[in-house]
């Protein structure tokens, strides 16, 4: 199987979220996408508890009849494990299928910042998203809207509306759960 790994903190997951995964699952000779929520965000930024985290990815893919997935990889993965080394585990757990890395436009000049980014290129076919105002040769299709994690987390603190950022199941979710409300939108 062909499977093209969207990773991310999400926190929380949102419809940029959905149209990357779908993007690339409707437009790349991909099976499955999997969204791979970080365990612990590499520039220990807080985020809400990984479980949560999962939860909402699950409920956001559950419209996608299995298109889009979920996978809880990165809590298996020893500490301060880099993305070189979640495609080696994924590899070794899985190999009787073929990755794919999803990242944004934004970020190619950072590759030099990667833990061996061309041993990554070497385990999975990188697939370039346009990113709006970060043009690139190797991104092919229209930039997809710019939809901030950051910005629906302080716009839940401050209780404004975020229906049009984030999918009801998701919302419903926090709801549910008191997540990102009050003065630390982190929550």
């Amino acid at each position: 199987m062909r499977i093209a790994l969207l990773g991310g903190s999400f926190n929380p997951p949102h419809v940029g979220h959905l149209m990357n995964a779908y993007y690339v699952l409707a437009t790349r000779e991909v099976d499955r996408v999997w969204l791979m929520p970080v365990f612990q965000h590499p520039f220990a930024k807080v985020l809400v508890p990984f479980d949560d985290r999962v939860r909402m990815c699950e409920r956001a893919a559950a419209r996608f009849a299995g298109g889009i997935e979920v996978t809880r990889i990165e809590e298996l993965a020893p500490p301060g494990s880099k993305t070189v080394d979640i495609l080696e585990l994924l590899l070794t757990r899985h190999p009787e299928h073929r990755f794919s890395l999803v990242i944004g436009s934004d970020i190619l000049p950072e590759r030099s910042k990667w833990k061996e980014f061309d041993r990554i290129e070497q385990m999975a076919e990188v697939v370039v998203i346009p990113r709006a105002g970060y043009p690139s040769p190797l991104a092919r299709g229209p930039a997809l809207p710019e939809v901030s994690s950051s910005e629906v987390r302080e716009k839940l603190a401050r209780g404004e509306d975020v229906s049009a950022q984030v999918p009801r199941e998701v919302l419903s979710y926090i709801d549910d759960h008191g997540l990102y409300r009050g003065p630390r939108a982190d929550r």
